[in-house]
């Protein structure tokens, strides 16, 4: 990871690092509010050999000698004998493993100097164990090391007495909740970059270009109002208008040797945004003046009708079993701004009605009758309908909703519609996020225009 990608993913993952670092933070400040306080108390001790002073070998070896206890020392310290010795003289409700526990010894470097420091929950005990080990230990030594010349071979002697502390060693909340914040971080980005490394859904036009292997057609921005206000009215300037006017100036410059009447609109799963996609593109495709019928040819779970405001009786079903003519199946919406074809009553053999000439026959007469025929189709994936649908039309857009579409499905779809024959014209990225000073998020209010916003369109019925 370089730098630019490693910016990238803070940019677009800061809202988890952060909520990491705030775990990490509140856990380390309630187990040190739990935690309780320790005192530690520490006394210094001085080893000494014995040897002549006007001897300078002589003194030499014996502080070699000295330094060389020294590093017994520290585990003898915290041994059961001492231990022992200093439970009896304080008395002390311990076992002298549980006092070794408290007690810490360690070696001053290149010195003959030892440290011994006790933690305990209470201050006084903390100095009254530390200067009873120093008692057991001075006592014990010679005992060990004999006598030479009348003299203890080895003398140890407290140099530091122990002192009572003043305020706790732990817990340390400036420092822990400074620990907290550097580990969450880190386990905030790593977390990061584990769960890019796992996402395999598409983010970048880049990404739906590579896998598809067809060049995007354009990118449609998530609008946080989409939900009360589905169909984007193209007079606006709303991102989302742009978005679909991109989209239809980009469909003129496909494969220009072929003509491209009749589209297919489909995804790869269910819930990625196609049939509001073929609506607005049909509302778009109608605002450059071209005759527009949008076709609902999903005859499984149709919501063209629902969204369009349109009655649902009479439909495709019922013109491909001969129960209606086209005329009387086809209404106008938005004071007849394009035509509309619903599905009908749901039919039990969908694919097989998909398939069949009397749809290829159907088309022809659209195609005869308008400029362009937009087909919302099921998705590819979970039924055959839509490869059924592709094998009659002219070409297909293939919608892929950001953060939802995965790579494979994606792959999966791509190999399924081109089995067809129909040319995959390319991809819409639905539902991008719209990022500050990106081309459609930019303002394209004009002077005199009020601020851009959703007009919602009156269907006129037919």
């Amino acid at each position: 990871m370089d730098l630019r990608s490693g910016l990238r993913l803070l940019r677009e993952r800061w809202k988890l690092i952060i909520v990491v670092v705030l775990l990490a933070t509140t856990a380390s400040g309630f187990f040190t509010w739990r935690e309780t306080p320790q005192y530690a108390s520490q006394v210094t001790l001085f080893v000494s050999a014995w040897g002549n002073a006007e001897d300078t070998a002589d003194a030499y070896q014996g502080g070699l000698l000295s330094q060389q206890k020294v590093k017994t020392y520290t585990e003898l310290l915290r041994g059961q004998r001492v231990m022992a010795g200093v439970v009896n003289r304080l008395d002390l409700n311990l076992t002298p493993k549980q006092l070794s526990g408290k007690v810490t010894s360690a070696t001053i470097p290149d010195t003959s100097l030892l440290t011994v420091t006790v933690r305990d929950p209470s201050p006084t005990s903390a100095q009254q164990v530390a200067s009873a080990i120093a008692e057991e230990f001075v006592t014990l030594v010679p005992t060990l090391e004999g006598r030479t010349r009348g003299r203890p071979a080895v003398r140890v002697t407290v140099v530091s007495p122990a002192e009572l502390p003043a305020s706790p060693v732990s817990p340390q909340p400036l420092r822990n909740l400074a620990v907290a914040v550097v580990l969450g971080g880190l386990a905030g980005f790593a977390l990061a970059v584990a769960r890019r490394a796992l996402d395999t859904t598409v983010k970048t036009v880049e990404q739906t270009e590579e896998i598809s292997g067809v060049p995007s057609l354009g990118t449609i921005a998530f609008d946080s109002t989409a939900g009360k206000h589905p169909l984007t009215n193209p007079a606006t300037h709303s991102p989302r208008a742009e978005g679909f006017r991109k989209v239809r100036t980009n469909l003129q410059f496909v494969d220009v040797d072929r003509s491209h009447q009749a589209i297919l609109v489909t995804s790869a799963m269910p819930g990625e945004g196609k049939s509001l996609t073929a609506c607005n593109l049909a509302a778009a495709l109608a605002e450059a003046e071209k005759r527009v019928i949008l076709v609902d040819g999903d005859l499984r779970r149709p919501s063209t009708a629902r969204y369009l405001g349109l009655p649902n009786g009479v439909g495709l079903t019922s013109v491909l079993l001969g129960r209606a003519r086209l005329e009387d199946a086809t209404q106008g919406w938005g004071g007849r701004m394009f035509a509309v074809l619903t599905s009908g009553p749901v039919p039990p053999n969908p694919t097989t009605l998909l398939a069949s000439h009397r749809l290829r026959s159907l088309l022809d007469e659209l195609r005869a009758a308008y400029d362009m025929v937009i087909i919302d189709s099921p998705p590819t994936l979970p039924v055959a309908d839509a490869a059924a649908l592709a094998a009659a039309c002219d070409g297909i857009a293939v919608v892929v909703r950001h953060s939802k579409t995965r790579h494979e499905q994606l792959r999966a779809t791509v190999r399924t519609l081109q089995n067809a024959g129909t040319p995959i014209l390319g991809t819409l990225l639905n539902q991008a996020p719209q990022k500050r000073g990106s081309y459609y998020t930019y303002d394209y209010r004009g002077p005199g225009r009020q601020p851009r916003g959703h007009e919602e369109l009156v269907p006129a019925h037919r």
